[in-house]
């Protein structure tokens, strides 16, 4: 098959985010698809913008083809520049999947941003290809619910956007189950419905070894150490763990470590700092490449966001940190615990309790020979069940049911 594979925010192995459209195309390639990735510029995703004046510019890499629109979007962007940002690329890509990317069997867009199913939809009109969308936020109602938007002319207009890509798309594919539920209290038929897991790369996770340097750089030897990695925003809720680290603060053998970046990140540091706490260290973004190993050589992944009630969320990270053999601890109800409990992979603990963190931690603290049997539990499912070949065949054959059902109705 020919696949247009629409996501702004592709990254590569040289990033430090989410790379699953990277390591699925890459997959798709080795099954024998044509890709052509149409993507935008992220400061940490790995790719060099093009210069100003350049709308556009063509890569290949492991077999496919990749064309940049010349559109940058960063965490640290404020919400007017993030919607400049969206709609953008929304505009730039419609022109590419329109006059650069060869005739589609499929075009396959992926969200966030929700804005990205513009160009999928205009793909398929053009080209008289089935359009497949997958939803990885229910965008607005999530950041709604979250307390980041409030609900007004904005807001509707963004919902009757989604309805519009939701009905239009052949497909819709989600990465949670908990969206599925969601969608089909919403009214969506079942038919029109599947989840794919994002899964994660087990080819950066297969020779899996401990950064040697990582702890002793850190001040961390002798001590559990309990990682997030990931977005440091309002909706991730990363007080909950410093009240948790406060309420450790006695204890010498236990260590918080919070990977990333985002626009709560200054002032998480400064809370640390006025608090006085030896315990929670702050690090940048890390290349895919360089992240496994310093998983490998942390003791407890943590799956933190704000409390605002069940999440529907299947986050990459859970991924990551079973790939790494870290058990887990996840403070929002949801999938996520609800696979982290059936898979006996790790805890939850009250997302309204800081202090039930802290006494996770700490029962693991005590208990490492239970924490490291749970890891390694979770690094033998992750690896069998959740690994990108499986999830790149999912999507494959959820693509060919697609455009064989659309020709069959004779749509071309």
């Amino acid at each position: 098959m020919r696949i247009c594979y629409i996501h702004q925010h592709f990254e590569t192995n040289r990033g430090s985010a989410g790379t699953r459209s990277y390591d699925v195309s890459r997959h798709l390639t080795a099954l024998g698809h044509q890709v052509t990735v149409i993507c935008g510029v992220i400061d940490i995703g790995g790719l060099d913008r093009p210069p100003r004046h350049v709308p556009f510019r063509r890569l290949r890499m492991h077999g496919f083809d990749v064309i940049v629109c010349n559109v940058l979007y960063s965490n640290k962007q404020g919400f007017l520049a993030r919607l400049w940002s969206f709609f953008g690329f929304a505009l730039l890509a419609s022109l590419a999947v329109t006059f650069l990317a060869p005739r589609p069997d499929v075009v396959f867009a992926t969200h966030t941003p929700l804005t990205a199913g513009i160009p999928g939809y205009v793909g398929g009109q053009v080209h008289r290809a089935p359009f497949v969308f997958e939803v990885r936020d229910l965008w607005p109602e999530s950041d709604i619910i979250s307390g980041n938007l409030k609900e007004g002319w904005f807001t509707r207009l963004m919902q009757m956007l989604e309805e519009f890509l939701y009905a239009r798309a052949e497909k819709v594919l989600l990465v949670s189950p908990g969206f599925e539920r969601r969608l089909l209290e919403r009214g969506y038929p079942a038919g029109k419905l599947r989840t794919i897991l994002l899964g994660a790369d087990g080819g950066v996770f297969a020779e899996l070894r401990p950064d040697p340097e990582f702890r002793r750089a850190h001040g961390l030897d002798g001590r559990t150490v309990a990682v997030y990695a990931g977005v440091h925003g309002k909706a991730n809720g990363l007080d909950y763990v410093i009240d948790a680290a406060e309420r450790l603060r006695e204890r010498d053998d236990v260590a918080f470590v919070l990977i990333g970046d985002g626009m709560e990140k200054p002032r998480l540091i400064e809370r640390v700092k006025q608090l006085g706490l030896d315990n929670v260290r702050f690090l940048p973004y890390v290349p895919k490449t360089e992240l496994p190993g310093i998983l490998a050589a942390c003791d407890v992944g943590l799956m933190i966001l704000a409390n605002v009630g069940e999440r529907p969320v299947t986050p990459n990270k859970i991924f990551d940190y079973m790939f790494a053999g870290l058990p887990s601890i996840v403070n929002f109800p949801g999938p996520t615990a609800e696979m982290v409990r059936a898979e006996g992979v790790g805890v939850e603990s009250d997302p309204a309790d800081p202090g039930d963190l802290a006494d996770r931690v700490a029962h693991w603290a005590d208990r490492p020979d239970e924490a490291r049997s749970i890891g390694a539990l979770a690094r033998q499912i992750g690896m069998g069940k959740y690994d990108r070949t499986v999830i790149a065949a999912q999507l494959a054959e959820q693509f060919a049911e697609v455009v064989e059902r659309f020709n069959r109705r004779g749509d071309v």
